[in-house]
C-alpha cells in the first residue's frame, strides 16, 4: 500500500505544520523576492496541495505537479470547492518546463518542504530536477528546498513518531529507517499509519527507498547544477537562519537562481 494513495490521511497527517509553512513562504516571498503582494509560486511533488490552496486563497498564482493521480485529483477537487482554479498537474518532477506547466511567465518562487526530493534516488534524477526547477524560475528566483540530511557518524534519528486528530479521525504515524547503505547512499524507510474513526480501525504500511545526503554531498550536488546559490539555511521550525554543519539533520535551504 502506498501512503500517497490515501490523500485524505496524508493531508491530515501534515496539517499541524501548515500555519508555520505558509508564514515562512510569505515571508520568503517578501524578503528574498522583494514581493509584498501576490507572487507566482510552484510546488513540485505537491501531493494533496495542502499549502497550495491556502496560498491561492491569499491571491497568489499557484501551480502544483505530482506523479500520483489520486493526490492531484484531491488537490484539484479542493481548489474547485473553494472556487479556485484547478492548477495541480500530473507529471514527473524530473522532467517539466513552463510549457508543461501551461505557463508563459516564469515563477518567483518554488518550494518543496517534506523531503520529497529524496525520492529521487540517483544523482542523475536529482540533477534533472534541480535544472528543471531553475529553468521555470525567473532570474534571482528562489527555491525553498527542505530535506533530512544524514549527519556525520552514527545517524542521530532513525525513527519519528507523531499523532494528529481531525474531527473524529485520529492518526498515529511512525517513520522508521529499516536499512542504510552509506556507500550506495540509499536508505529504506517504513511509513506506518494507524487510523481510528468511530466506525473502523485500519493500518497502512508503506516501504520505499530514499537517497541520502550529507551536508557536503548536497553542496557538491549544487556545484554540479551550477544554477543555484545557497542564501540561507533554516531548520524545520523556520524561526531564524541557522549555520549548517556536518551534524545537521533537518535543513530548509534557500536557493537563489544564479543569472
Amino acid at each position: 500500500m502506498k501512503i500517497y494513495d490515501y490523500p485524505t490521511l496524508y493531508d491530515v497527517l501534515f496539517s499541524d505544520s501548515c500555519k508555520d509553512e505558509i508564514e515562512f513562504l510569505k515571508t520568503a516571498l517578501q524578503h528574498y523576492c522583494n514581493i509584498s503582494g501576490h507572487g507566482r509560486i510552484f510546488e513540485p511533488a505537491c501531493g494533496t496541495g495542502r499549502l497550495l490552496w491556502r496560498l491561492a486563497q491569499s491571491g497568489h498564482k499557484i501551480v502544483g505537479l505530482d506523479l500520483n493521480p489520486k493526490a492531484v485529483a484531491f488537490c484539484n477537487k479542493r481548489l474547485r470547492r473553494h472556487g479556485l482554479a484547478e492548477s495541480a498537474l500530473l507529471g514527473d518532477m524530473t522532467r517539466f518546463s513552463l510549457n508543461d506547466l501551461k505557463q508563459k511567465k516564469p515563477f518567483d518562487l518554488a518550494f518543496n518542504f517534506v523531503s520529497s526530493f529524496l525520492h529521487l534516488t540517483s544523482e542523475q534524477t536529482a540533477l534533472s530536477h534541480l535544472h528543471a526547477v531553475a529553468d521555470i524560475l525567473k532570474p534571482n528566483g528562489i527555491y525553498l528546498l527542505g530535506l533530512h540530511l544524514l549527519p556525520q557518524g552514527n545517524a542521530v534519528c532513525s525513527q519519528e513518531q507523531w499523532s494528529v486528530r481531525h474531527g473524529s479521525l485520529a492518526l498515529q504515524s511512525r517513520l522508521s529507517r529499516l536499512s542504510l547503505n552509506r556507500q550506495q547512499r540509499i536508505e529504506t524507510v517504513e511509513f506506518r499509519i494507524k487510523a481510528v474513526t468511530p466506525k473502523q480501525r485500519y493500518e497502512i504500511i508503506d516501504t520505499f527507498p530514499l537517497r541520502t545526503y550529507s551536508l557536503r554531498q548536497f553542496q557538491h550536488l549544487l556545484k554540479k547544477v551550477n544554477q543555484f546559490d545557497i542564501l540561507e539555511t533554516f531548520d524545520f521550525n523556520f524561526q531564524y537562519p541557522v549555520l549548517p554543519n556536518p551534524q545537521t539533520e533537518d535543513a530548509v535551504f534557500v536557493l537563489k537562481k544564479t543569472l
